[in-house]
């Protein structure tokens, strides 16, 4: 009883020196984040949280990721939520982020309609769709192809139309096969009965590296505002990752969050929860996994992060 006191007065005194620290008026601090589920601990920190009174979060939710990029150069948002090469991307050329935690970790899937898919032999002569050429989606269908003994070029009909348009041709029966994020695969699985998932995205790169963690997405923070503001970096990233375990623990809750604000059914979300890996790892983990996923990128698109493997000034 003594030790719990001891340590409830700790973290009461912990908590007066980092308020003291914080200006008497409350500070804006402007995030973007897409659609995604990385977005909902930011949702839950605004709707849910009791942050401290010197905080004061706005959020726009845009898909459009590189004019984030762009709006945290000019120095107009604070925090983004993007992908882990985008951002490495921006920072090789210049723009000045901090990569504050990879969050998103398994997403993807590889869908087939009236045929299943048992490896990648399977799919010779079939039409593959993906988002983006040059994408990390078209890298990863293209790496593991090429793993696996199939030439991407000629042996698969590669297929690139932009998101949610090709999900709603594969629904409408229009491809063989399309890798997709969740949770467009868990949209496209009930209103396409005749399709499957034959390959989890993950498990394949994992037959590889040993690893089913591929660091997908990411959340930065703008460099001058991290350097300006540390205390409240360092607030906003506690919450996260408080928001990440409120989220995988309340999973119905959180599908009912994000659908007041994704515009997508409750069910269809959290049905969705069971196929995406949304968690923080100590920061030596994900430094490791981030520096392989790269690696392979360099080899084959170097542009996508920028040319380079970024240094340690890209980590926070």
């Amino acid at each position: 009883m003594l030790k719990r006191k001891k340590l409830l007065t700790l973290i009461l005194l912990l908590s007066i020196m980092v308020l003291a620290v914080l200006p008497a008026a409350a500070k804006e601090i402007n995030i973007q984040a897409p659609t995604v589920p990385a977005a909902l601990p930011f949702l839950w920190m605004q709707e849910k949280a009791e942050l401290p009174e010197a905080v004061d979060l706005k959020i726009n939710l845009s898909s459009d990721h590189q004019r984030g990029i762009s709006l945290l150069a000019q120095n107009d948002i604070d925090f983004l939520i993007t992908g882990s090469n985008l951002g490495a991307n921006a920072y090789n050329r210049g723009i000045d982020l901090k990569m504050l935690n990879i969050n998103t970790w398994g997403i993807d899937y590889l869908l087939t309609d009236g045929f299943k898919a048992d490896n990648w032999q399977d799919l010779k002569g079939k039409d593959l769709v993906l988002p983006l050429q040059g994408g990390p989606l078209d890298f990863l269908a293209r790496y593991l192809a090429a793993e696996n003994g199939v030439d991407p070029e000629t042996e698969l009909n590669l297929v690139y139309r932009p998101l949610p348009g090709a999900a709603q041709l594969f629904m409408a029966g229009e491809f063989d096969a399309i890798i997709l994020p969740e949770p467009l695969v868990t949209v496209s699985l009930a209103k396409r009965k005749s399709a499957e998932i034959s390959m989890d995205i993950q498990k394949e790169w994992a037959k590889i590296h040993g690893d089913d963690r591929i660091p997908f997405v990411a959340l930065f923070v703008n460099g001058k505002f991290a350097s300006e503001y540390p205390q409240f970096t360092d607030i906003i990233d506690g919450y996260y990752k408080q928001g990440i375990n409120w989220v995988n623990n309340n999973p119905e809750a959180a599908a009912q969050l994000a659908s007041r604000h994704f515009g997508m059914p409750a069910p269809i979300l959290k049905k969705s929860y069971s196929r995406i890996n949304l968690n923080i790892y100590p920061d030596s983990e994900s430094s490791e996994l981030t520096e392989l996923y790269f690696g392979e990128m360099l080899k084959m698109y170097p542009d996508l992060i920028g040319g380079s493997m970024p240094d340690e000034e890209f980590y926070y």
